[in-house]
């Protein structure tokens, strides 16, 4: 019986997640490079450019690549595979025993590497793939979490993401989560943001006045995230930095003080 490679273990890992062997190639080869330009990584993957820059929209797409737009190019970066997560949670039913071999891809692609991943103090999403995952992270918050909202998920993402919408609310229960959200709303129907926990769940109004909130903030654990859920150009950043969050965190409750407490309806 012939052995299977690490490149070919993760490959068909991959696949199963639609993301094709030369594009899941792309991937590992700027894992080894580091931050690279498209001639970098089609040269070191023996892959056109045109089907390089291909590779790259999908790899982008799925939460494993970001692009930063520099004034001689741009400059592409990996991600940790771990950002995936949002993609199996969509097809646990379907794709129960991927969960258990995301631990597996890792050591192969330290094989393939030789270094753990890279180490991201600061990560880039596009697109509305990239929105569900730093949403999808949120529900990784250990204990509680403190948003400035902009809407309730559902608005963000329609009818089409009302299901991912829900799956996350779900999620927020099971981790026994307590969120914390400023709004500029008067009012909260709780058939709007169904599931969710009574007593894990604090919501309270903030005058325009004082703060008008057309930007979703985060605040969890060390990070800070930032969303534009603008539809020309939806985009997120997460930022790790403990100093930033301390201080992020600071004026939230800060302005919770000023807020006044909401009743869902």
């Amino acid at each position: 019986m012939e052995s299977t490679t690490p490149l070919q273990v993760v490959q068909n890992y991959l696949q199963v997640l639609a993301i094709e062997p030369d594009t899941t190639r792309t991937y590992i080869e700027l894992l080894k490079l580091g931050p690279a330009s498209v001639l970098q990584i089609s040269k070191a993957s023996k892959i056109s450019r045109t089907q390089t820059y291909r590779h790259l929209e999908e790899l982008q797409a799925k939460g494993l690549v970001s692009v930063e737009q520099l004034s001689y190019g741009s400059l592409y970066r990996p991600l940790p595979l771990e950002n995936i997560e949002s993609l199996i949670a969509n097809r646990e039913a379907e794709t129960a025993d991927l969960k258990q071999n995301l631990e597996t891809m890792a050591t192969s692609l330290q094989l393939l590497t030789g270094a753990g991943g890279p180490k991201a103090t600061t990560q880039h999403f596009y697109g509305l793939g990239g929105l569900k995952q730093v949403n999808w992270n949120l529900t990784k918050a250990h204990q509680q979490y403190k948003v400035f909202e902009a809407a309730h998920l559902t608005d963000h993402f329609g009818k089409e993401g009302k299901a991912f919408a829900r799956h996350c609310r779900e999620r927020f229960i099971d981790n026994q989560l307590t969120s914390f959200d400023l709004t500029n709303a008067t009012e909260v129907k709780g058939a709007d943001i169904e599931p969710y926990d009574p007593k894990r769940t604090f919501i309270r109004h903030i005058d325009p006045e004082i703060l008008r909130i057309n930007f979703e903030i985060y605040v969890y654990d060390d990070q800070v995230t930032l969303i534009d859920y603008s539809p020309e150009q939806p985009q997120a950043t997460e930022i790790h930095h403990p100093a930033l969050h301390a201080m992020m965190e600071q004026m939230f409750d800060t302005l919770w003080k000023l807020a006044e407490p909401i009743e869902i309806s």
